[in-house]
């Protein structure tokens, strides 16, 4: 029993630990964005090289400027090298990647570095990319803040990892303010346009780099929730898609009732709210559904025993007391019954352990066909059973013949395998006595033990 408890309580679940699994489907996540981005700048590069490349793919592909090119090139290269340290040589040069990245982003800004890009735009693409607002050069911003977060993407140090988490942050936030606006002007709302936005390959490259170095930095910072492996993690990953959506979704839908007409002007905003309300309630019911869900699950992971199913030594304790507690109220009998295997050591020696797990669940499987729902069933550790409940000495031992009974008819049905063999014993209580649950789990333990003696005296 001793070595059962020390088990239970030395298990701990590390909620905070980033689940494997996601961070699997991250990291291929990460390569095929890498992949594409790759793929874009180069088709862009080649078609100035190659004018043949212009008429095989769709105009909206190509023509980006020469900075963005070279700085989604640089981009991806930085963060293909530093995706790791095992070669530090890759890994030093994906900084200077970076940081000539940001330093010729931050230049541009200055008027005469600004007319060479432009010059250099003008000779290679033939006509000049004009400049403007910030909001038109929102790309050599992005590719500024990129440069940043790779520079400290890794870094756990409390500074550098706010420098970093801020980048991000700010990254993200930028462009989602470019993809919603194109994808608004595209959808033909009022009061959007794509004038003076980064060009769809621009646009597409700096998406998926984006996404990228988002995805590593939540490895170590403030997004690292997304990849926990307890409640919040998983409600964080469900919910994260949902709420980035539906906005757009809201303005996509307002614009198309005032557009079509559908509904009276005045009455748009009422009904696209209402909508909201009402999404927003049944987001609420997945939500608590989702972490009643999860609570069922975590409840039976601290209080079962994961091989046979039945309660654990905290699950039963739990339960058993509280079974005690009711038949004490209902001035009924309550009675405990001890079990050991017998030849657990012998099956695991000559059969293997994994004959030694099956008796265990055929143990397991014969408790649960032979007492009540309402009886409390756990298995302490190793081959030590245990069982509560209201019942008599009468009763308890009319459930001791069911289980040997049941014990060699297993052992017949698994062609002699293993010979399933259970010493037991039992002790009761009414409740006219202040006796506890310890007591009387222990005065059934002894017998079961003297059982066991017996038994080895007459073999």
């Amino acid at each position: 029993m001793i070595a059962g408890q020390m088990q239970i309580e030395d298990t701990t679940f590390p909620v905070h630990e980033p689940n494997q699994n996601v961070l699997h489907k991250a990291y291929l996540a990460e390569q095929i964005c890498l992949v594409l981005a790759i793929q874009i700048v180069l088709i862009n590069l080649f078609s100035r090289a190659f004018p043949i490349v212009n008429n095989l793919l769709p105009e909206s592909l190509l023509h980006m400027r020469v900075f963005s090119a070279l700085a989604v090139l640089f981009t991806t290269l930085a963060l293909f090298f530093t995706e790791g340290r095992h070669n530090q040589r890759l890994y030093r040069a994906g900084k200077i990647l970076a940081g000539v990245v940001t330093l010729t982003g931050a230049i541009s800004f200055w008027t005469p570095a600004a007319r060479v890009l432009a010059q250099f735009d003008h000779l290679l693409n033939g006509s000049e990319i004009p400049q403007g607002p910030a909001i038109l050069r929102a790309s050599t911003f992005g590719f500024i803040l990129l440069g940043i977060l790779i520079l400290f993407l890794r870094s756990r140090d409390p500074l550098f990892g706010s420098i970093a988490d801020t980048g991000a942050t700010l990254l993200l936030l930028l462009v989602l303010i470019v993809l919603l606006e194109f994808v608004f002007a595209t959808a033909g709302i009022q009061e959007s346009s794509i004038a003076g936005l980064p060009t769809v390959p621009t646009l597409v490259c700096l998406t998926l780099l984006t996404l990228v170095s988002i995805l590593r930095r939540a490895k170590y910072g403030i997004f690292s929730v997304f990849f926990g492996d307890g409640i919040g993690g998983r409600i964080a990953r469900i919910l994260a898609p949902i709420l980035l959506i539906l906005p757009v979704l809201r303005e996509l839908g307002r614009a198309r009732l005032l557009s079509a007409h559908v509904v009276p002007t005045p009455y748009a905003t009422a009904i696209l709210t209402s909508i909201a309300t009402i999404a927003s309630f049944a987001l609420l019911l997945v939500l608590v559904r989702l972490i009643n869900t999860m609570q069922t699950q975590i409840h039976g992971l601290t209080l079962r025993d994961e091989l046979t199913g039945l309660y654990n030594f905290r699950g039963f304790n739990l339960f058993a007391e509280q079974a005690f507690r009711l038949a004490r109220r209902a001035k009924m009998p309550f009675g405990v019954l001890f079990i050991d295997m017998d030849n657990l050591k012998i099956i695991n020696d000559e059969l293997g352990h994994s004959a030694g797990s099956i008796s265990l669940v055929e143990t397991a499987k014969l408790l649960f066909a032979t007492f009540r729902e309402t009886d409390v069933i756990g298995r302490l550790g190793g081959d030590e059973f245990v069982v509560a409940g209201q019942f008599d000495p009468e009763e308890i031992s009319l459930a001791i013949e069911r289980l040997r009974s049941g014990a060699a008819a297993k052992t017949q049905l698994a062609g002699n395998r293993f010979f399933l063999s259970l010493s037991m014993g039992y002790a009761t209580s009414d409740h006219s006595t202040e006796e506890t649950l310890k007591s009387i789990v222990s005065r059934a333990d002894k017998a079961m033990y003297k059982e066991k003696h017996a038994k080895k005296r007459i073999a």
